[in-house]
């Protein structure tokens, strides 16, 4: 589960939001956690834990999966592959030209 620490709470599947100043210790399950504001108690508390802690800045990690990519990165994909595709393609066409492996 992943856990963010905010002072903008927010609604997202999968994502449990708490509020910076609400932080009662280590939430056991989590897997992720992102501080997002300046809490190093809460940044420290995490890592001693164990569970990977971020400041939510750092970049993600480019999907190297054709067919989990957003569509600009599917189109860039296919256009480093060689493989031509209509500009106005839905998501699940683009996909359709993916090659099997």
């Amino acid at each position: 589960m992943k856990v963010i620490y905010t002072d903008k709470p927010g609604k997202e599947r999968g994502v449990c939001y708490r509020l910076l100043s609400e932080f009662f210790g280590v939430i056991g399950a989590a897997t992720e956690v992102v501080v997002d504001g300046d809490a190093p108690d809460i940044y420290d508390a995490y890592q001693a834990a164990g569970i990977k802690v971020s400041d939510g800045k750092e970049p993600e990690s480019k999907e190297t999966d054709p067919l989990k990519m957003k569509v600009p990165e599917l189109k860039e994909w296919l256009t480093a592959k060689g493989i031509a595709f209509d500009a106005t393609a839905k998501k699940e066409d683009l996909q359709a030209l993916v090659p099997a492996e």
